[in-house]
């Protein structure tokens, strides 16, 4: 049992990490538009991402075009549906208040894998989804301290499409994954979305002045989401995950939410209320239901660690 600390240790550093980038979105949207942000973070992330795939490129899996299609669809809904949602979103949120609903991504993705992968949706999961789409309801009304006003909301719709395009992301590829690792999906899936938002960063016009514009604290912030949130989080993750399995690797992720609120009101003195933390309470509560149910079901088929 000892020898598993450092894999504990891996995923919580992987929470404080994770949970910092809504911060970090929210430092550099006071500089650079939504778009520009996103373009310079995968064109970086890509870079990063290179030599280690072609150090390992002898034992990249081989994939059938039906599969590169699913690559392909999975990395622009990442980088269009989640990315471009979520730092839009920003704009209008707090940034904790979008560490929070983003993080409700297991919610959508237990209602994609009824229909897609066809794996059951009993109650508790039926539960958690109620409770978890309660808690963002609360935060959106009650969160602000004031009456709720059209950009708050239309913020707040943002960020759920973004948790749900991740939700699509995850179901699309956890069946390649498991096939063939996750690193080179993953990567693969990267790069794809890295290059279909190239056009759009053409049509923006405004992305390079933005970028040679940009203070040395901006690029500090834009290099931690590139290499520390994108390259070395995923990596903590993937050896946490290897390390611990699924169900427990999934404890570590729901504390995500919470540590963006601490980030939000330590470094941006975000506000927090007593609807703030009702909201966080009843999403956590939703997602360990989701979670519980996802974990009882592995247990029972024999697959789980």
């Amino acid at each position: 049992m000892r020898e598993k600390w450092k894999y504990h240790l891996f995923l919580f550093i992987v929470c404080w990490i994770w949970g910092l980038a809504f911060i970090a979105m929210k430092v550099l949207l006071d500089e650079v538009s939504f778009l520009t942000l996103n373009l310079a973070r995968f064109i970086l992330s890509s870079l990063f991402l290179l030599p280690a795939v072609a150090i390992s490129w002898r034992r990249r899996p081989r994939l059938s075009v039906g599969e590169w299609t699913l690559v392909c669809v999975a990395g622009v809904a990442a980088v269009y549906g989640y990315h471009l949602s979520i730092t839009y979103g920003e704009t209008m949120v707090p940034a904790g208040t979008a560490g929070l609903v983003a993080n409700i991504t297991p919610v959508f993705a237990a209602v994609l894998s009824r229909f897609i992968l066809y794996e059951s949706l009993g109650w508790w999961k039926a539960a958690g989804i109620v409770m978890a789409l309660g808690g963002v309801a609360v935060i959106t009304v009650f969160g602000g301290g004031e009456e709720v006003g059209a950009g708050r909301v239309r913020g707040v719709l943002f960020i759920l499409l973004a948790a749900f395009s991740w939700a699509v992301y995850t179901v699309l590829l956890k069946p390649l994954a498991e096939e063939h690792g996750a690193f080179f999906i993953s990567a693969y899936a990267i790069f794809l979305g890295t290059v279909a938002l190239l056009p759009l960063g053409f049509l923006g016009g405004d992305c390079v002045e933005e970028l040679k514009s940009m203070s040395a604290a901006g690029w500090s912030w834009m290099l931690f989401l590139s290499l520390g949130c994108t390259v070395l989080g995923y990596f903590l993750y993937a050896k946490g995950l290897e390390g611990l399995g699924a169900s427990l690797s999934a404890f570590y992720i729901y504390l995500i939410a919470p540590i963006a609120l601490f980030w939000g009101w330590i470094i941006l003195g975000e506000t927090l209320n007593a609807a703030i933390f009702a909201g966080t309470a009843m999403i956590l509560a939703g997602l360990m239901s989701v979670g519980w149910e996802e974990r009882k079901a592995y247990s029972g088929s024999g697959s789980s660690p």
